[in-house]
């Protein structure tokens, strides 16, 4: 008879491939520098996602909102570990996105203020990378690492935000339906109500370009959270074995 391979469950859930690494940590350049601290990250982005819901639409909003992401970008960067190198250029490049955000919240160029927004948007699109990446460094699964997730799924609404904006300015008319143009309040609160699927229907993108984000941040949203987080609770306090894919595994089957 042919060999028949039996796999429990439980254990193909806790069983995920990864680099060869050490008992709690990676051995990338740069994971040596993590501090794993993220509760005052995801502190600041809820701030900035209710700062933006509830005030006006105006210049100093805009620029101190563009500085608030520039700290949450260096500082995921900072607690997921990097190379002094690559922190460097890190830097450097917010120095450039906040002279440019100061610059697009004095002009009244909507190109200007849209590839502001992009930038933005990427910036924040990496930290959400660069946090998956460091949950999946982690043998046992602590609070830090389901903080971490909740940070990454509160960034990717607030970057969704920055591209509805940015999408928005470049549109010729009213970003929304009936009339609704749609300010950082506005482009905030529906990138919340989208990712987390309530739908209420108060707000509906009119252009097909913002059609296609609410559907991509709606497929991203329920992976993110059905998938990640959902596993990071279920594993919390607990211990996954890392494997080598390098190393042969041993043999699982049964016999003939």
């Amino acid at each position: 008879m042919p060999r028949t391979e039996r796999i429990d469950a439980s254990a193909a859930m806790t069983l995920i491939t990864l680099r060869p690494m050490s008992a709690d940590d990676a051995t990338r350049p740069g994971a040596e520098n993590a501090t794993d601290e993220y509760g005052r990250i995801f502190l600041l982005l809820l701030g900035v996602l209710f700062f933006a819901m509830f005030s006006t639409d105006t210049r100093w909003i805009r620029i101190l909102v563009a500085l608030a992401v520039i700290a949450v970008f260096l500082g995921t960067l900072r607690a997921t570990g990097v190379t002094k190198r690559r922190m460097r250029q890190a830097v450097w490049m917010s120095v450039a996105l906040g002279a440019a955000a100061a610059v697009a919240g004095y002009s009244d160029v909507r190109q200007v203020r849209s590839g502001v927004s992009f930038a933005a948007a990427a910036g924040l699109g990496v930290s959400v990378l660069l946090l998956v990446r460091r949950i999946f460094e982690k043998e046992r699964i602590q609070l830090r690492e389901v903080i971490a997730g909740l940070t990454a799924y509160t960034q990717i609404a607030l970057g969704f935000s920055f591209l509805y904006s940015g999408a928005a300015l470049l549109t010729d008319g009213d970003f929304f339906r009936n009339g609704i143009a749609g300010d950082s309040s506005d482009f905030a609160y529906f990138s919340v109500v989208t990712v987390t699927t309530l739908g209420y229907g108060d707000l509906t993108p009119a252009t097909n370009v913002g059609r296609s984000l609410v559907i991509l941040e709606t497929l991203l949203g329920q992976i993110f959270l059905v998938v990640l987080v959902a596993f990071l609770v279920g594993m919390l306090g607990k211990h996954r074995r890392l494997v080598d894919s390098n190393r042969p595994q041993p043999d699982r089957g049964t016999g003939d």
